[in-house]
């Protein structure tokens, strides 16, 4: 029950805009990919409009050329092949102005000569919730349409039906700005789910930091992209790490590896990738550096407030050993490689003392 009310929560109305935008940033081939099918689709769905309109009342859009070549081009176009995001926000929005145009039409000249626009204004709800464009832009072009109407109505009919049109215009406005605000609020929500869900598969459910797929995903990632750029691999296990299990209790290892995984994320700032690799072993990936005093006042940070660990009484401290595999610009190391060196430097950094840090070397 509780996880329905976060996903339906209303999103307050001075932030919806920006994370309206934010969305997009975020979901940017997701909202390309339908809005393309949303533009076919209303393509389609105008020209059986106009189809049906023109039986019942043939005085307008009797040139069918401009339509057949609308409905064409939007389906070839956008019907396999992804396009920019501009080109779609622009063509959305063309294609809002072009309904809009009909629907100001087919408001001043009803069935009848008098029918309000109260029947057709229920329309400019359609394109805005498409959620191509921010919520700001998304209101301002059902406010054009409604005003296009009301000025249309007032030049057009008699004084009796502009009233009536001008209330109706007004009234479907509200309406549609109530809906847009719930729809944009509803799929914001969705997508802030998503996101923490997303995070939850991405996390080490212990300690909060990235777990191990998620640290080796990015930090490849980042390799490839990045080759000419100096980066470095460095692995950090705890000392004795079974001493404190056997001592003290499963509980308090666990809450070991809490404190030591709050102490490595913190060291290595929000510019590296922190993660659990499993049991009592962490890893950062230091995705650029320039001399070794960079890397070598991170480890020191690691060792100097791991000790500081308290514990509950004398019999076990807290340390940590660590091994760097760092490579420059014009060396290469696959990531499998980067993290066996890392780990020879620590093993050997754990044969010859503990507690301290060493940086591998091919000699």
């Amino acid at each position: 029950m509780e996880k329905g009310v976060e996903r339906t929560k209303r999103v307050k109305y001075g932030e919806i805009n920006a994370l309206s935008k934010k969305y997009i940033h975020d979901n940017v081939d997701e909202v390309i990919i339908t809005n393309q099918r949303m533009i076919i689709t209303l393509s389609v769905l105008y020209f059986l409009v106009l189809i049906a309109y023109n039986i019942i009342i043939p005085i307008f859009f009797s040139d069918w050329g401009v339509h057949v070549i609308v409905l064409i081009i939007a389906f070839f176009r956008y019907r396999k092949k992804q396009r920019s995001l501009q080109e779609v926000q622009a063509v959305s929005a063309i294609l809002q102005l072009y309904v809009m145009a009909f629907l100001v039409i087919v408001s001043v000249v009803p069935f009848e000569k008098e029918q309000p626009a109260v029947y057709f204004a229920p329309i400019m709800i359609g394109m805005p919730v498409v959620f191509i464009y921010s919520y700001n832009v998304a209101i301002i072009l059902n406010a054009i349409e409604t005003v296009a109407i009301v000025v249309v109505s007032f030049f057009v009919k008699s004084q009796e039906i502009f009233n009536i049109n001008m209330f109706s215009s007004i009234l479907t406005f509200v309406v549609a700005w109530y809906i847009i605000h719930i729809l944009y609020s509803h799929r914001i929500n969705e997508s802030k789910h998503r996101e923490k869900l997303r995070k939850m598969g991405m996390t080490d459910k212990l300690t909060g930091i990235y777990n191990r797929a998620a640290t080796e995903s990015m930090s490849q990632e980042y390799m490839q992209e990045n080759r000419d750029t100096n980066f470095a691999l460095m692995i950090i296990d705890i000392d004795e790490f079974k001493s404190v299990n056997d001592t003290y209790g499963h509980q308090t290892g666990d809450e070991v590896i809490q404190h030591v995984a709050k102490t490595i994320e913190t060291a290595a700032g929000p510019d590296n990738i922190a993660g659990r690799m499993g049991g009592d072993e962490f890893m950062i990936f230091i995705k650029t550096w320039e001399t070794q005093d960079d890397m070598k006042k991170i480890a020191a940070d690691i060792l100097r407030n791991a000790k500081k660990i308290e514990m509950p009484d004398d019999r076990v401290h807290v340390s940590c050993s660590i091994g760097v595999c760092a490579l420059k610009g014009d060396e290469w190391m696959e990531y499998d490689d980067m993290f066996k060196c890392a780990d020879k430097a620590l093993y050997y950094i754990k044969e010859h003392g503990k507690s301290s840090c060493a940086f591998y070397s091919k000699k």
